[in-house]
């Protein structure tokens, strides 16, 4: 069955030069960029890679660029993968493993009990739990990070979760969704490494709101 990675950027060169060059291209069928704008070199470095550009179309941040990029395809395996060096690139085979298993998502937690997170703050590492637990009671789950960006969907799955969140709140619905339509999720304990150049595209505060608001929509879903 064939695989698309799909990687969002906006103004990652540095993640681009650094972190990209590691993933081997035998893990995947095809890799993805989509791109949001960069000015700072970012699509001229991934041409130089012979990696295929696709300019992001709809409106939106990371939610948006991985809807251009999965509705793109008719692979039947659709991985997503951060530039930005938080993500780590062997976990893209472990991810394809699983798929292999029969899970419909399989995500890379941030928060399992052997991992190491260089990233996110007490602040950050709060936030997550704090809205992980309350999609856990809302939508009877048993995961641990429903925020990670680290993660594939079968097509299947992903045509299931009429995806429609384009903004950071993206994988809140991805999560909430999946458990909504009781797909077989697993996690994979992973690590969150420090950041590679760039700027951090989250602030706290409007994420929080934005997030808040996505589980009160996700609760009146109705599929």
């Amino acid at each position: 069955m064939s695989s698309l990675l799909v990687i969002p950027t906006l103004n990652e060169v540095d993640g681009m030069k650094q972190v990209i060059p590691l993933i081997k291209k035998e893990w995947v069928d095809e890799i993805l960029i989509v791109d949001g704008g960069s000015t700072d070199g970012t699509v001229e470095e991934a041409k130089k890679l012979n990696l295929k550009v696709m300019q992001q179309k709809s409106k939106g941040s990371f939610g948006a660029a991985i809807y251009d990029g999965f509705e793109s395809t008719d692979a039947e395996y659709l991985l997503m993968f951060g530039a930005d060096g938080n993500n780590e690139p062997e976990e893209i085979p472990k991810i394809l493993e699983k798929m292999k298993e029969g899970y419909d998502q399989v995500l890379i937690s941030r928060f399992g009990k052997t991992s190491i997170n260089e990233d996110a703050g007490i602040i950050d590492a709060f936030g997550n739990k704090m809205f992980t637990s309350i999609t856990n009671i809302f939508f009877r789950g048993q995961l641990t990070d429903t925020l990670s960006s680290s993660r594939a969907f079968t097509k299947k799955a992903w045509d299931e979760i009429k995806f429609d969140a384009f903004g950071l709140d993206s994988v809140l619905q991805m999560s909430i969704r999946g458990l909504i339509k009781n797909q077989k999720i697993i996690e994979i304990v992973g690590n969150e490494r420090a950041r590679v150049g760039g700027e951090r595209k989250m602030h706290r505060i409007p994420t929080a709101t934005r997030l808040t608001a996505r589980i009160i929509r996700e609760l009146f879903w109705k599929g």
